[in-house]
């Protein structure tokens, strides 16, 4: 009786899995990318980063806010009067102005620019991080799903020969333990589809989240593509084009370009800056509606912002290092990436010489010739495991070719794929 449920769930399982394939509208990874492009709520953030730098460099170029005061008589003791500002009373006014000198203006706008272009090369490297880990849950979804409906087909299959056994063991034309043997082969490929189904679920998760759709989503792959991911590569090639495309490269050189404008504008705030100033005052001056005009400068006695200056300059060495280290971590990348797809071409290669049709002539023939009782069971299931291995090893191959194409594309931060 467990046995029965048992089987009849499983059976629901997979109608539910078949009318859910129906009813999900399968996708493209040209359609997901787009797709992603247009929702996906990080890059979105991103965006409105770059945005708050433009501005920020639209404030760089504006210039110190004139000063403008006012001073006016309260109390006029030797006239007895209050607010005696008239034209025998005393009011003055003031303008004040403040020049930077040494060139800061120019350095705090280069400073506001570069910001910009790093915010948008942080961008462009949050876009490839992201757009890696897509594709990379894409094909892994595919071939998650692929290897599940093959696990389904055998699953039908087996469940119809049990039942025959069932029937067939109480009249003694097949020996009990033949029927245990297909009921154990039968759970142990039902709980390898659960882990493929269970893994499925945290793939596709990930894609809604990538994707900002809350829909089930159903992978669609043209077997030809496969092909396509053969081709020879150049590994140094590659690296010019990674070394000129890489965001994550340009904004370490960005970072120490930052930096050495940083210990430029440090030396110039060393430099005093100018106040020009100019008043008028009715009757406390000198003389009667004086006109002044008039200088201020700090005079650099005490603080020439040395530790300032200090500090710029070892962040300057310091990102110079970085950004060495960084083309050789690009480089490594490439070259590594390189040859993991080398490696999973080779493999795609022999393992489609071997797994072609002639498995599936062979199968529908052991399946056909086990049903006349002209194969042993012992024949039939060795076969059978060996098959569905084969099948599942074959998908993940393809996946893993497919993987490391991505891997290329990621590391050189261009289409090459």
């Amino acid at each position: 009786m467990i046995w029965k449920f048992f089987l009849l769930s499983t059976a629901l399982f997979y109608f539910q899995f078949v009318r859910f394939q129906v009813q999900a509208q399968p996708i493209t990874l040209e359609q997901a990318e787009a797709q992603f492009l247009q929702r996906n709520l990080i890059l979105l953030a991103g965006q409105y980063n770059i945005e708050a730098s433009k501005a920020l460099t639209i404030q760089a170029k504006a210039f110190p806010n004139p000063v403008f005061s006012a001073d006016f008589n309260l109390i006029d003791p030797q006239n007895n009067r209050v607010l005696h500002t008239g034209s025998t009373g005393q009011k003055s006014f003031g303008l004040e102005q403040l020049i930077l000198l040494g060139g800061k203006r120019k350095s705090q706008i280069e400073i506001a620019k570069k910001n910009q272009a790093l915010a948008e090369s942080e961008l462009a490297d949050l876009l490839r991080n992201l757009r890696y880990q897509l594709q990379s849950n894409f094909y892994s979804l595919y071939q998650q799903q692929t290897v599940i409906e093959g696990y389904n087909s055998q699953l039908i299959l087996l469940d119809t020969l049990i039942h025959y056994y069932d029937q067939q063991a109480p009249k003694g034309n097949v020996a009990l333990k033949e029927v245990v043997r297909l009921r154990s082969v039968y759970i142990r490929l039902s709980s390898a589809r659960s882990e493929y189904a269970q893994n499925k679920i945290e793939t596709m998760k990930t894609l809604q989240l990538l994707l900002k759709d809350s829909a089930q989503i159903v992978t669609a792959v043209d077997n030809q593509y496969f092909e396509t991911l053969l081709a020879k590569l150049i590994p140094t090639d590659l690296v010019q084009i990674a070394k000129s495309k890489r965001p994550d490269l340009q904004a370490a050189q960005q970072n120490k370009e930052l930096a050495a404008i940083n210990l430029k504008l440090q030396k110039q705030l060393a430099i005093p800056d100018l106040t020009l100033n100019s008043t008028y005052d009715q009757r406390g001056g000198a003389f009667q509606n004086q006109v002044n005009l008039g200088f201020g400068i700090p005079l650099p006695v005490w603080n020439r912002n040395k530790g300032n200056i200090a500090a710029a300059d070892a962040t300057q060495q310091a990102y110079s290092i970085y950004q060495n280290q960084k083309e050789l971590e690009v480089s490594l990348e490439v070259q590594a990436a390189v040859t993991d797809l080398q490696r999973s071409s080779a493999e795609y290669t022999k393992a489609k010489r071997l797994y072609n049709t002639d498995f599936e002539v062979v199968f529908a023939g052991m399946n056909e010739n086990f049903r006349k009782r002209n194969l042993s069971l012992l024949e039939f299931v060795d076969f059978f495991e060996a098959y569905n291995e084969s099948k599942t090893d074959f998908e993940r191959i393809k996946a893993q070719l497919a993987l490391a194409a991505s891997k290329i594309n990621y590391v050189t931060a261009s289409q090459v794929y």
